[in-house]
C-alpha cells in the first residue's frame, strides 16, 4: 500500500476527530454566554430599577405630612428629579391595580403588567426592557414625537402608604432606554470576546492533545498493521509448507512403485502392461504437481471467482475415477446443498476431499461404493466422505490425525496429519463422524459468511435462495 492514501485517510481521521469536539467546545460555549448576557443584562436593568425606587422612597420621606394625604402626588414629583433624566411617561395605579393618573397627560392608560405587579408586590421593582419599543402604543398623539421604535425601560415599584403599613399602589415608570441599550452592546462585544478568546485557548489545548493522542495512536495501528502483514506472511508460509507437504506424500506411494518397476523389471515380468501401469503413475503425479502448482499460481494471482459445491464432487469423482473403475468401485456424489467456494478455497478442498476419497477406496473392498456428500445449514457447508469398510482399530481412533499413525501397510499416516493442517487454514475442521463395521465417514466443515485463515484467504459464501 502507498503512503499517500495511508496519509490521506489519517488526514481525515484527524479532521474529524477535532472538528466534533470543537463544534461541541463551542456550541458549550455559545449556551454559557447566551445565560451569562441575560442575568449581566438583568442586572444592570436591575441596576437603575432599584435606583428610581430609592428615589422614590427618599422622595416620599421629604414630602412629610404633605405625602401623607396623596402619597401619589410624590411620584409625579420624582420625575422632576434631576438624578432621573429620560423618564417617558409615569403612570399610578391602585392597588387593586386600576389606573389612577398618568403623566404627562397623552400618557395611555396602559393596563399594569401582572407579572411586573406581582414582582413589585414582594418588594422587588419588576423591570422588561423593551429593545425597540413603538411610542404611538404608550401615547394618545405625540406630536413631532418620532415613530421609529425606541430602546425604552419598563419599571414598576411600590408606593408605600406612610400612614399603614399596607401599600397605596403601583407607578409605572417608562424611561428612556438608549443608555441601557449601549451597555448592552458594550456587554455583547465584552462577552463575544471573551468567548473567542476562551474558545481559541481551549480549543488549541484540545487540539494539541487530540493532535498527539491520534499521532500516538497512528504509530500504534502502523505496528499493527506491520504485524498482522508478518503474520500473514507467516500463516501464508505455513500452508505452502502444507501443501508442498501434500504433494510429498501424494508421491510417495507412486514413486515407490515407479522405483520398484525399474529397479527390477524381470521380477514384475516387464510387459507391456508393466509399462503402462508405469506410465500411469507418471500421469497421477503429473496431475498432483499440477494441482500443487495450481493452488500455489493461484494463491499469487489476483484473479477471484466462485466454484459451485456440485462441481468440486465432479472434480474429485473424475480424478479418482480411473482407480474405481481398476477396483471395480463406484464413487457415488450427492449434493444436497447450495454452495459457492472461492477459487483458492476450492483447490484446497479438492486437495482434502481427494485424500479423504482415496483412503476410503483402499479401507473398501473390490465393487463397493465410495460416497461424497455436500450438505449444510445457515451457518456451516459439510463435505462428507464415507467408505464401506470393516472400520478403525480402538488404537488408530485414538491418535487419528497424528503423522505417525496409519492401517495401511508401510503408511506413515501423514494424509490425514496434512488434511486437517489444510482445512484449519481455511478455518474449516476436519473431522471423524462415525467408523464401524458398516463404515467410516469423515466429514470436513466449512463456515459459512465468515473469513478464513486459508491460503488464498477467501471468504465462503452461500448463494442467495
Amino acid at each position: 500500500m502507498s503512503a499517500a492514501p495511508h496519509l490521506n485517510r489519517s488526514l481525515a481521521l484527524l479532521a474529524a476527530g477535532l472538528v466534533v469536539p470543537l463544534l461541541l467546545l463551542g456550541a458549550a460555549i455559545v449556551f454559557t454566554q447566551q445565560q451569562l448576557r441575560g442575568e449581566l443584562q438583568t442586572q444592570i436593568a436591575r441596576r437603575d430599577a432599584t435606583l428610581l425606587e430609592g428615589l422614590l422612597r427618599q422622595q416620599l420621606r421629604e414630602s412629610g405630612d404633605d405625602s401623607a394625604g396623596d402619597p401619589l402626588s410624590a411620584v409625579l414629583e420624582t420625575t422632576r428629579l434631576p438624578q432621573l433624566p429620560g423618564v417617558r411617561s409615569v403612570i399610578v395605579y391602585s392597588p387593586e391595580g386600576r389606573f389612577v393618573h398618568a403623566w404627562p397627560l397623552s400618557a395611555m392608560a396602559v393596563p399594569l403588567d401582572p407579572e411586573l405587579r406581582a414582582e413589585a408586590a414582594v418588594g422587588r421593582p419588576g423591570i422588561r426592557f423593551h429593545p425597540a419599543a413603538r411610542l404611538d402604543a404608550e401615547f394618545d398623539s405625540f406630536g413631532n414625537t418620532s415613530t421609529t421604535p425606541q430602546p425604552l425601560l419598563e419599571v414598576v415599584v411600590v408606593v408605600p402608604d406612610p400612614l399603614k403599613t399596607g401599600l397605596a399602589g403601583f407607578a409605572r415608570f417608562l424611561l428612556d432606554g438608549s443608555g441601557l441599550a449601549g451597555e448592552y452592546a458594550q456587554l455583547e462585544r465584552s462577552l463575544w470576546h471573551q468567548a473567542i478568546l476562551a474558545f481559541g485557548i481551549t480549543g488549541g489545548v484540545m487540539t494539541f492533545v487530540l493532535a498527539l493522542a491520534f499521532r500516538r495512536l497512528n504509530r500504534a495501528n502502523q505496528r499493527l498493521e506491520r504485524a498482522n502483514h508478518e503474520l500473514t506472511l507467516a500463516a501464508k508460509t505455513s500452508a505452502v509448507g502444507a501443501v508442498a507437504s501434500h504433494l510429498i506424500h501424494g508421491l510417495k506411494n507412486p514413486l515407490a512403485g515407479l522405483q520398484l518397476l525399474l529397479r527390477d523389471p524381470a521380477k514384475t515380468g516387464g510387459g507391456p502392461d508393466d509399462w503402462s501401469d508405469a506410465a500411469a503413475i507418471t500421469q497421477r503425479m503429473k496431475g498432483m504437481i499440477d494441482d500443487v502448482a495450481r493452488v500455489l499460481r493461484e494463491d499469487s494471482g489476483f484473479v477471484d471467482y466462485e466454484i459451485p459445491g456440485d462441481e468440486v464432487l465432479g472434480v474429485v469423482a473424475q480424478r479418482l475415477g480411473p482407480a474405481a473403475t481398476e477396483r471395480r468401485q463406484r464413487i457415488e456424489t450427492e449434493t444436497a446443498f447450495e454452495l459457492k467456494l472461492p477459487n483458492r478455497d476450492a483447490n484446497l478442498t479438492l486437495l482434502i476431499l481427494e485424500n479423504l476419497a482415496s483412503n476410503a477406496m483402499q479401507a473398501s473392498p473390490n465393487g463397493s461404493s465410495i460416497w461424497i456428500r455436500l450438505t449444510g445449514g445457515p451457518a456451516h457447508a459439510n463435505f462428507t466422505v464415507t467408505d464401506s469398510g470393516s472400520g478403525l482399530p480402538e488404537s488408530v481412533r485414538e491418535r487419528l490425525f497424528s503423522p505417525v499413525v496409519s492401517t495401511k501397510p508401510g503408511g506413515t499416516g501423514i494424509g490425514l496429519a496434512l488434511s486437517r493442517q489444510l482445512a484449519r487454514h481455511m478455518g474449516a475442521d476436519l473431522h471423524l463422524v462415525r467408523t464401524g463395521t458398516s463404515g467410516t465417514e469423515f466429514a470436513l466443515t466449512l463456515p459459512l459468511g465468515g473469513p478464513t485463515d486459508s491460503v488464498g484467504a477467501g471468504t465462503f459464501q452461500k448463494p442467495p435462495g
